[in-house]
């Protein structure tokens, strides 16, 4: 079993970056993709605002690209602009020619760039790296571990013993929360409340946490062992100092 927390993960800044690419149009789509895919991002595809929404939600993309005539999509982006944990997220329209009848675009106040489509593919990936570089060279560089486990907190990405770890939204921040508590306690409580909003006064089943708490443990396998269930009470990560850092 791995005890050390090198393995070699490259710098944040040399991760691939997330891209989301909603659009309706099944050969666009896959003409986009190939080129993303090719020139390093890491690409999750969506065909309607329901479907986006719930990898918005669960992958906190850095960038969304999206067909501007899907219906309520601008409500979604500016939903996006108002969000806290996505505050640097690049926005960038598709729309069809102006000559087309009666497209609606995106709102001026959601997108970054607006291209006309057919999208030439040099043009979007120069506008992608544009926009990627406007963010400041300290952002996505804090990182956690734990014994076996490193998270990239602000890319939203997490590794046990130098392996990828798929989690999903509430996964991620149920870790992070415990990771960021450097060893002390969180209550059950405490965890409902800044993971799901939940109060105390709600009166609301704690199962749920355990729930996700035990997804968590699964998914993590071998390095679940550093969370530790403190009876009656909550979890805490059972850490050295040697361990954690940001």
């Amino acid at each position: 079993m791995h005890t050390h927390v090198d393995f070699g993960f490259p710098a944040a800044e040399e991760l691939p970056e997330r891209v989301l690419l909603v659009s309706r149009h099944e050969q666009q789509r896959r003409i986009i993709e190939s080129a993303l895919r090719e020139a390093g991002f890491e690409v999750a595809i969506a065909s309607d605002r329901r479907s986006a929404l719930r990898i918005v939600n669960e992958k906190q993309p850095q960038v969304i690209i999206v067909d501007s005539a899907l219906p309520e999509i601008g409500d979604m982006l500016q939903s996006i602009r108002t969000d806290k944990d996505m505050p640097e997220t690049s926005i960038i329209s598709l729309s069809e020619p102006l000559s087309s009848p009666a497209i609606a675009p995106v709102p001026e106040l959601a997108a970054d760039v607006d291209l006309q489509t057919p999208v030439v593919m040099e043009v979007l990936l120069s506008k992608i790296t544009e926009l990627q570089n406007r963010i400041p060279a300290t952002s996505g560089k804090r990182v956690l571990t734990a014994g076996a486990i490193k998270m990239f907190s602000e890319q939203w990405l997490v590794y046990a013993h130098g392996e990828s770890v798929n989690l999903t939204e509430k996964e991620f921040r149920l870790l992070r929360e415990l990771m960021e508590a450097r060893g002390r306690v969180l209550t059950r409580e405490m965890l409902m409340e800044r993971v799901w909003g939940y109060r105390r006064s709600l009166d609301l089943e704690t199962r749920t946490l355990d729930v996700h708490i035990s997804r968590l443990r699964a998914k993590l396998g071998s390095a679940a062992s550093n969370i530790i269930t403190v009876r009656s009470v909550g979890y805490r990560m059972n850490v050295v100092p040697e361990w954690l850092s940001q």
